[in-house]
């Protein structure tokens, strides 16, 4: 194999271990999801209500879809909005 081969193979090498470290690792992402009333389903993957926070947490009832943001890691994750309903900042 000529040196031209062999660097491509280790830059190809080097992408699928950063790619798979990427995907293990969760960094944070803007997510949609649905609450179904003991969690908040993203695709298929419940997240329970202990990981979520936000000033919105008390005003969900189940159905309702929201955008949540995930902190880096993916432990943790914030209410952004529920989606058709108005942000109230008081009373």
């Amino acid at each position: 194999m000529n040196d031209k081969g062999a660097y491509q193979e280790f830059f190809d090498l080097v992408k699928t271990v950063v790619d798979n470290y990427m995907k293990c690792r969760k960094p944070a992402a803007v997510l949609m999801g649905t609450y179904t009333g003991s969690a908040v389903v993203i695709g298929k993957i419940p997240v329970p209500m202990s990981m979520v926070t936000g000033n919105m947490k008390d005003r969900l009832v189940s159905g309702d879809k929201v955008r949540i943001l995930r902190n880096d890691r993916g432990k943790e994750y914030y209410i952004l909005e529920i989606i058709g309903k108005p942000y109230q900042t008081g009373g």
